[in-house]
């Protein structure tokens, strides 16, 4: 996440979201909490792909918000756990967290767990990412804090997929937007992949010439 939210982005941000609950619900006829999950889910997915396009194209002092993905992901990151944390309270409207978390050779409860704790760390990454909390933790422990982004990404990816395809719960078979989520997933880790390469190169580029780190300063 970037270290400044604006207004502007977040009611852009905000539109985008609900409109697409909005589609998913009356449009395809999703139920409300599945809509939202759905929402949170491709927020997350816009957060984690900005890291590395921003390791293939630097962003400049002369781009335009709209130009500047990496600009986003304040407003992205927080609307992503509001959507998640709507998914969570529609969901508990209907049955108590002891029923969706049990212990014990289920699937099912294990992956409610893993979706429970991504919404945990969700819901830390979200307070704290706001200046004045900013300021308060310093850059350095900010930054590591929100590194914890790609581990929040594969919880939610590995309780979305669970549910597409290997939970029996409500009989349904994967559909259209399942194979959506996997072919998302493998985006971001393909990405991330290229992102290492590329500083791996540059480190080892700046060790076999150093005098040209020194000329970039």
């Amino acid at each position: 996440m970037d270290a400044r939210n604006t207004f502007r982005q977040h009611l852009i941000v905000g539109i985008f979201s609900l409109g697409l609950v909005c589609f998913f619900h009356y449009f395809l006829d999703v139920s409300w909490t599945v809509s939202f999950a759905r929402v949170s889910f491709i927020l997350l997915f816009l957060v984690l792909i900005i890291g590395p396009i921003m390791r293939l194209k630097k962003p400049t002092e002369s781009s335009t918000p709209f130009l500047t993905p990496w600009s986003w992901r304040g407003e992205l990151g927080i609307w992503f756990t509001l959507m998640a944390l709507v998914h969570f309270i529609i969901l508990l409207t209907g049955r108590s967290l002891s029923s969706m978390i049990k212990l014990g050779g289920e699937g099912y409860g294990l992956t409610n767990l893993l979706g429970l704790i991504a919404l945990f760390w969700a819901l830390i990454l979200t307070a704290t990412s706001f200046g004045k909390v900013i300021v308060f933790l310093g850059i350095d422990l900010w930054k590591w804090l929100h590194s914890l982004t790609h581990v929040v990404f594969y919880l939610v990816s590995g309780h979305f997929i669970y549910f597409q395809f290997f939970s029996t719960y409500g009989g349904r078979s994967p559909d259209w937007f399942g194979y959506l989520a996997v072919a998302m997933v493998i985006i971001v880790v393909v990405l991330q992949l290229i992102a290492l390469l590329l500083m791996i190169t540059k480190h080892r580029e700046e060790v076999v010439h150093p005098d040209k780190k020194l000329l970039k300063r």
